[in-house]
């Protein structure tokens, strides 16, 4: 055991003494050793920050927006879009032509065109309509240039898309919520009135059995009216009648009055003489008594006296007699007046009473109209009322004047008595004194009668004859209105008659429908209890009153992102260190078996498995100095954030000694066929180990290899050292690849010997073509 380690020493002792004394081979070693790295840092170089230089691309821009008219206001999103995009460094924005354009495209000048539509901001804001337009952006890219340009012009439309929508959803937005505040303030001062809409709204539930009641009540008074409208219609040719009457009456009376007025010019002035006649018979009555009082008298002079005074008495009888006459004319002038009046009056409450009886009705219109001719009818009944009535003192008059008459009767009675006295009789002195009395009181009697004829009876008489005249032509002019008011009431009481038919209709037709109106209030008052109880009227007010522009801006980015980075990584290149690191490792392995023997030329002393062993080391040497220069020129040539600069150099040269372990033992085992397969590996590594796409994206064939290559775990071991260390993950990877590296090194130790001795005889064969070396 000991000579068989002092053989696998000795075997890599000589060939670094080997290398180290001939120039060449140092210069061929140091090369191998070197050329990996510049795979690795050139690959990342190139890779270091690629969407970093997309402001080299070249995109063109072709604005054909026609622009839109939204409330009055001219917009053009496609102007906004251009004069947004001038100052925007993501892409070389190259703004022309659609001819241009697409043929700079087609000849791969630009990588993509963006041309905007003559329609597109008519489409825009076609949301504002009842049958919305989606806008649409053109989008042409030339995809053989490049396969990946493609996909970043595609994000660039995307981008330019996501920019209209957010800007437009923004300005639409920021409008609607504008409204929204104004709305809210407007909605703000109508709470009150809302208010007691609810509150309408629950009392019309809570009345609505009344409201059914009256309804139907209403509906039966309804037809009591049009009843009652009919009656009026088929009374007004009696109201026409009673009117006409009115004034055939009132014509008559005046006529009377006029009359009566003339007969009483006429008799004034004779009741006025009769009464200065018989004033003067009984003032010279007295006037002779008194003398016969104080004179001695003869039985021929008292006779003589006494038949004087006979004669005068019999003509103050007469005059009496005729003053009775005349004064029981002026009565009948009175009566008739007082009779006209009573005529008119009875008249016209009968018009009154006839328009009272149709009275109630549901039109307003008719109810105006009847109410205007009873008022006027009342006015002719006033005035009827307030006529002075001169019978009392016509009646007072005759009184007086019958007692004048009775006293005379009476003095005359006593003349004859005084004439039958013997003049020598000592009574006939006081008998004539008597008389004397009885003359001078009859003289005052007449004296006030005249008084009151002339102070009394005939003012007061010509005034009820005028006031009576005065109110038969007032109560002439109304009735006279009245009756051309009928006209208008009769054609008033037929619109009453069609208005209330129409309104007995709708009526029943409400009748009708109240059952599902009934429903329709239960349930909305329902829904505002609901509505109470789930949302409080001033909590949506103060979030509609919300700030416009706030509200605008949220909508225009409603999501805003923290970004929370576990393990940063500088850029692209930095990423994409791992792969390319691991890449360039296993690339140095095939490097070092392609020029490389692995086997002793003219060998006798060593045994199979100490040659195997002891170049083993040679290479593992070789490989663990092209991945410290590897790593190492990862973290100081690059400036990349390294988490663990230490680990990763440690973590690459553990990567090395087991990929030179697989690689060497496959050609060691296999010879050229070991190649080919350390080639094969290395190709299915780099598209199923997940270095540059996730696997979830790769083919279903990668997904199932991908757990079995070891790429797969030295990249992600690397990736611990550039993101951050997760030590259970680490472990992991660091146990899957040292089993790898121990399977193959077991592999190598006991297949080596079995299949060399048919992997050689296929060597020599293979040679005899003299192309294989």
């Amino acid at each position: 055991m000991k000579n068989r380690i002092q053989n696998i020493i000795k075997i890599y002792t000589n060939d670094l003494k080997n290398i180290a004394t001939n120039w060449v081979a140092m210069v061929l070693i140091g090369g191998l050793i070197f050329l990996p790295s510049l795979y690795a840092w050139f690959n990342i170089y190139a890779s270091w920050d690629p969407y970093g230089q997309t402001n080299q691309m070249q995109v063109a821009i072709v604005n054909e927006d026609e622009g839109a008219t939204v409330q009055g206001e001219d917009i053009n999103v496609g102007d906004e879009l251009v004069i947004n995009l001038s100052t925007n460094k993501n892409f070389d924005w190259k703004f022309t032509k659609r001819e241009e354009a697409i043929d700079k495209v087609r000849m791969g000048d630009y990588f993509a065109a963006v041309i905007i539509p003559a329609n597109f901001s008519t489409k825009l804001t076609s949301v504002l309509q009842d049958t919305p337009e989606q806008a649409t952006i053109e989008y042409y890219v030339n995809e053989k240039i490049n396969s990946i340009a493609p996909k970043i012009t595609d994000k660039g439309a995307s981008g330019i898309a996501e920019q209209i929508s957010s800007e437009f959803i923004s300005t639409v937005n920021g409008t609607i919520f504008e409204i929204f505040n104004e709305l809210g303030i407007e909605i703000e001062k109508e709470v009150p009135n809302f208010e007691k809409f609810e509150e309408y709204i629950f009392l019309i539930e809570e009345n609505l059995p009344e409201i059914e009641q009256t309804m139907n009540q209403s509906a039966e008074d309804g037809e009591k009216a049009a009843g009652l409208v009919k009656e009026g219609l088929a009374m007004m040719p009696e109201v026409q009648k009673t009117t006409t009457e009115g004034l055939t009456t009132v014509q008559s009376a005046t006529l009377l009055l006029r009359e009566a007025e003339v007969t009483l010019n006429n008799l004034s002035p004779m009741v006025e003489k009769d009464l200065q006649r018989v004033q003067k018979i009984t003032k010279d009555v007295e006037s002779f008594l008194s003398q016969l009082a104080n004179t001695n008298l003869d039985t021929a002079k008292l006779d003589q006296a006494l038949a004087d005074l006979q004669s005068q008495l019999k003509t103050a009888q007469q005059v009496v007699e005729e003053l009775i006459q005349h004064v029981e004319a002026i009565g009948d002038i009175g009566q008739n007046a007082e009779q006209a009046r009573q005529a008119l009056k009875q008249k016209v409450q009968a018009a009154i009473d006839e328009i009272k009886t149709h009275y109630d009705t549901s039109s307003i219109e008719e109810q105006l109209a009847n109410e205007k001719i009873v008022q006027e009818l009342e006015r002719i009944l006033q005035s009827i009322d307030q006529l002075p009535n001169a019978k009392e003192r016509e009646q007072l008059v005759l009184n007086k004047l019958y007692h004048l008459q009775t006293v005379l009767t009476e003095f005359g009675r006593n003349l004859d008595a005084v004439s039958q006295i013997d003049i020598n009789d000592a009574t006939i002195k006081q008998n004539i004194k008597n008389l004397q009395r009885v003359a001078g009181e009859t003289s005052i009697q007449i004296d006030g009668f005249l008084k009151q004829y002339k102070n009394d009876l005939e003012p007061k008489i010509k005034d009820m004859l005028a006031g009576a005249k005065n109110s038969l032509t007032g109560a002439t002019d109304i009735l006279t209105k009245v009756q051309g008011m009928i006209p208008e009431v009769t054609q008033i009481l037929k619109n009453t008659d069609g208005s209330l038919q129409k309104a007995n209709d709708t009526l029943a037709k409400i009748q009708t429908d109240y059952p599902a109106l009934s429903e329709k209030i239960i349930d909305l008052a329902n829904k505002l209890r609901t509505l109470n109880n789930e949302a409080d009227i001033h909590e949506i007010i103060q979030l509609l009153k919300n700030n416009a522009s706030a509200e605008r801006d949220f909508f225009a980015d409603p999501v805003k992102v923290e970004n929370h980075k576990m393990f940063p990584i500088k850029n692209y290149g930095t990423g994409m260190m791992p792969f390319y690191t691991v890449l360039s490792i296993w690339v140095g392995c095939l490097l070092l078996i392609s020029l490389l023997s692995v086997n002793i030329h003219h060998n006798g002393e060593y045994t199979i498995r100490e040659v195997y062993l002891g170049r083993l080391l040679t290479f593992s040497t070789f490989a663990l100095l092209q991945t410290t220069i590897i790593t190492m020129g990862d973290i100081f040539l690059f400036d990349s954030s390294i988490s663990a600069p230490i680990l990763f150099v440690l973590f690459g040269i553990f990567i090395a000694g087991v990929f030179i372990t697989v690689v060497y033992t496959l050609v060691s085992v296999f010879g050229d066929v070991g190649k080919a397969m350390a080639i094969v590996m290395l190709v299915l590594q780099i598209a199923g180990s997940g270095g540059t796409y996730p696997v979830q994206l790769l083919p279903k064939f990668f997904q199932m290899i991908n757990p079995f290559l070891p790429f797969t775990y030295a990249i992600e071991l690397m990736r611990e050292a550039v993101g951050g260390i997760i030590w259970s993950k680490v472990w992991l990877d660091i146990g899957v690849l040292f089993t790898v590296g121990i399977i193959f090194l077991l592999f190598g130790l006991f297949f080596k010997k079995i299949l060399s001795e048919k992997t050689e005889a296929l060597l020599k064969k293979s040679r005899e073509t003299d192309i294989i070396h």
